[in-house]
């Protein structure tokens, strides 16, 4: 018996439309969600519905607006970039407030992720290849009143979670993952502060050729060590320095003498035994003045040299050449001077810089440059930070061991003042960072060169090694051990230019001061000094604009060309270069300048 024809035409022409309707449906509700690969990094979340079916977006060129949250898979976890879940991403504020957030938009880049948040907080995730394995770096650039995020993560379920010492380990893959600092437990979240350097979750190499604690010394194992030998080195060279500038002074051995002397408490007669075929020599340069005054002399030196200085630095950076970079705490000397334009420049330049083809001596200038980038733009991104690993890299494939001391060459020469700028700012680098093994090659290297300054007080300049692989001393020209203790800067009363403090923009001075520091309210500019009582000391601070009076002790202070030959303070002002020249008697361990406007 046939069946009805029409009521099977029927059922079907009711069918297809349904489940047409129905694909429709499902892929519409479908249509926000997205899962983008980045190299090892993948993110997935969900496209705002008004960016999916119009096209239209509320952020910039390449941004994507997000409905909810969204979530970053690397290395066998997930971080969950949402506000809205049972683990949420916080953010804190500067009062220590915390409140869940999720972000609005994301920027998707060839390397990396951006997520914007309410208020204009960014969370970035960024991938690269450290030493041949995968490593991704988290960082949190923050606005307003915002002070950190608080990034949840958890393991996948394929991945194996253990603990080493300190370290968190997770295996996905077959590959060993560690966080690079440590974060809160194994199903806890990344902390990022203002100011703090990026997290890094990085694969663990299964094999080092090259280990930092095979290069590290007696004396070198920690900062309580170091500390210790610099000190025996300083006390070993401070009677030799007395014997030097007794006899024939140079400047490199009267800042040496006249800096510890401070310390030790015998800075008077540490003065009086500087002679007076030097006070009034040619040698001398401002730099010493700090100590021993004969300020119009020492100013126009002082103006002199900072004009011939910068007009070197500008010079390089016009020509684009990297040796800017290799200048020694080049991105200091112009941060404290307010040169920005030449600063900005410098940061464009190590931008610019390939990180494999990082020439071997600007290793130690990246290293500082990093170090002072942290120090006077800290709420930036640091361009060195790309650069140290290659910097590192350096040190691995030159570094040498000659018994107990360690150097590193360049070819078949180690230069040992270079040796000395490399460990003082890859200590001061690995400090920063946590990592106690590059900390213990950067001390070694700088007591490798001390080790040689014995009775003489003397290095080799230059060592070479022959092809045999032995390690010589190069004849020639040698290096005093005061030079070396300008190179290292130890000690709180060594010359230096300093800036007066935050918020106190384009005025700065050269000063042996433990301390300087400076509040503006209203029309007075109060600037605090820090030498021992009972002592004298000269400073020059440049940027003071022409002003009304000037206060030391709280007593009007009138100015006198003749004031060095008084036992009391005094000053005189420099109007056309708006340089204010001083001689400060300490009463107290902390004095004050008040310049009244």
């Amino acid at each position: 018996m046939k069946k009805p024809v029409f009521p099977r035409f029927a059922g079907l022409l009711i069918l297809y439309p349904a489940v047409l309707l129905v694909l429709v449906m499902v892929q519409f509700t479908r249509q926000g969600n997205f899962t983008v690969r980045i190299g090892n990094l993948v993110v997935t979340g969900r496209y705002a519905d008004e960016e999916t079916v119009s096209g239209t977006r509320r952020g910039g060129p390449g941004e994507h607006n997000l409905s909810g949250g969204a979530s970053v898979y690397f290395g066998g976890l997930e971080f969950r970039v949402s506000g809205d879940a049972d683990e949420d991403l916080v953010l804190v504020d500067n009062s220590g407030k915390r409140k869940a957030v999720s972000p609005e938009t994301l920027v998707l880049s060839d390397d990396g992720a951006v997520f914007r948040f309410p208020g204009g907080t960014e969370l970035s995730f960024n991938t690269r290849y450290t030493g041949g394995s995968p490593e991704l770096r988290i960082s949190g650039t923050f606005a307003g009143e915002a002070a950190g995020l608080e990034l949840p993560y958890k393991p996948l379920k394929s991945s194996r979670v253990r603990n080493s010492g300190d370290e968190i380990v997770i295996s996905s893959g077959g590959v060993n993952y560690t966080f690079g600092r440590q974060t809160n437990g194994s199903t806890g979240f990344v902390s990022l502060k203002d100011g703090e350097t990026p997290v890094s979750y990085r694969a663990i190499p299964e094999k080092r050729a090259f280990s930092p604690e095979d290069f590290t010394v007696s004396g070198a194992e920690s900062p309580e060590t170091y500390a210790e030998a610099l000190l025996r080195w300083r006390d070993q060279n401070f009677s030799l320095w007395n014997r030097t500038v007794s006899a024939g002074a140079d400047e490199d051995a009267v800042i040496a003498y006249e800096g510890e002397a401070v310390r030790r408490g015998n800075y008077k007669a540490a003065v009086s035994a500087v002679p007076s075929s030097f006070l009034a020599g040619g040698q001398r340069t401002y730099e010493s003045s700090v100590y021993l005054g004969r300020m119009d002399h020492a100013l126009s030196s002082f103006i002199a040299a900072e004009r011939e200085k910068i007009s070197y630095l500008s010079r390089l950076i016009n020509e684009k050449s990297q040796d800017f970079l290799g200048e020694s705490h080049v991105f200091e000397y112009l941060a404290v001077r307010g040169y920005l334009n030449f600063l900005n420049d410098g940061v464009e330049l190590a931008r610019a810089v390939d990180p494999p083809a990082l020439a071997p001596e600007l290793a130690p200038g990246i290293f500082e440059g990093y170090i002072d980038m942290k120090q006077h733009r800290s709420r930036e991104e640091n361009p060195f930070e790309r650069l140290v690993d290659q910097a590192c890299f350096v040190v691995s494939e030159g570094i040498r061991r000659d018994g107990d001391r360690v150097f590193v060459f360049r070819g078949n020469t180690a230069d040992l003042e270079y040796n000395l700028r490399l460990g003082s700012g890859l200590l001061a680098w690995a400090e920063d960072s946590g990592s106690r093994e590059w900390a213990g090659v950067g001390r070694s290297l700088v007591l490798s060169v001390l080790s040689f300054t014995g009775g003489e007080g003397t290095a080799p300049a230059a060592l070479e090694i022959s092809e045999e692989g032995i390690i010589s001393e190069s004849p020639g020209r040698r290096i005093r051990s005061a030079r070396i203790y300008r190179i290292l800067r130890p000690g709180e009363y060594y010359p230096r230019a300093a800036g007066i403090g935050a918020g106190i923009n384009g005025i700065w001075t050269w000063t042996a001061a433990s301390a300087v520091s400076a509040s503006q309210e209203n029309n007075v500019l109060d600037i605090s000094v820090g030498f021992p009582a009972g002592e004298t000391h000269y400073m020059m601070i440049r940027g003071v604009r022409p002003f009304k009076k000037i206060q030391l002790y709280n007593i009007d202070y009138r100015t006198d060309p003749q004031f060095e030959r008084y036992d009391s303070s005094g000053w005189v002002y420099a109007a056309q270069d708006q340089i204010l020249v001083l001689k400060m008697k300490h009463r107290a361990a902390t004095e004050h300048i008040r310049i009244f406007y």
